[in-house]
């Protein structure tokens, strides 16, 4: 049977493209990133005179780019696993990506929220949402790559246990006639 192409690729190469593409777009957003995350202003606040707001948005003015930074390496990791699992075949952890990806953008979204007030120049704040949802989009493009190819291991390793599980009927005959 020969494999589907979507976009000119096979499922497969989709697959490894979507966690090169992880890979480079999380490096990128490291980079681009570190100026408008990172705060000299952290000083000490009373927390019983601040709202959960105030205190959500200092947390996340001193600690952001330490979150973004600890989110990135989780994300590059799992997306070397997902790289892996083209290679073994192993669709648990493709589902795995699947699954961080969804909760890294999410968090993204979140942090970009809270962080968008802190750039003074509109231009600026315009590029990182326009980063992030280009990021976003891109992700749910090449996600349909690796959930398909998920589903390709996924059927042919229950096919292959299926098999392996049927039952062996003897072929001889215990009949004799004479």
């Amino acid at each position: 049977m020969k494999p589907k192409h979507w976009c000119g690729m096979t499922a497969k190469m989709g697959t490894v493209l979507s966690g090169a593409f992880t890979i480079i777009a999380t490096n990128m957003y490291l980079i681009f990133e570190q100026k408008y995350l990172t705060s000299s202003n952290c000083t000490e606040i009373n927390s019983m005179d601040e709202s959960i707001s105030t205190l959500i948005s200092h947390f996340v003015a001193c600690w952001g780019f330490n979150v973004v930074i600890f989110l990135s390496c989780i994300t590059i990791i799992i997306s070397l696993l997902l790289i892996y699992s083209v290679y073994a075949q192993k669709y648990k952890g493709m589902i795995i990506y699947v699954i961080w990806i969804f909760f890294y953008e999410a968090l993204n979204i979140l942090l970009q929220a809270i962080t968008t007030n802190n750039t003074i120049i509109e231009e600026v704040r315009v590029m990182r949402w326009f980063g992030l949802v280009s990021r976003i989009l891109m992700h749910c493009f090449w996600i349909f790559f690796v959930m398909t190819y998920a589903q390709i291991i996924y059927k042919s390793n229950s096919q292959g246990t299926i098999i392996s599980y049927t039952r062996r009927i003897s072929t001889s005959n215990s009949s004799s006639s004479t």
